[in-house]
């Protein structure tokens, strides 16, 4: 089952990454380094950012997204 990652969906908002953080609660280049999977979201943040995107992107693929890859791809 393919998702969207946190990039293509804020890109399908048509938000900035400025607005999208901001909304988020976090600072753009946090939500740079979760989109690069350089750093893992908090739960508070990774459920902001879930509703920020309006479920389009899954919790799992947003709080630990190696780990959902794999189960993704097992399934």
């Amino acid at each position: 089952m393919k998702y969207k990652t946190l990039r293509q969906a804020r890109a399908d908002s048509g938000m900035t990454a400025e607005k999208a953080a901001t909304a988020a609660g976090c600072d753009r280049t946090t939500l740079y380094r979760i989109e690069d999977g350089q750093n893992l979201p908090s739960r508070d943040l990774a459920r902001a950012l879930f509703e920020l995107y309006e479920g389009a992107v899954p919790l799992g693929a947003i709080y630990d997204p190696d780990f959902f890859q794999a189960v993704d791809a097992a399934a």
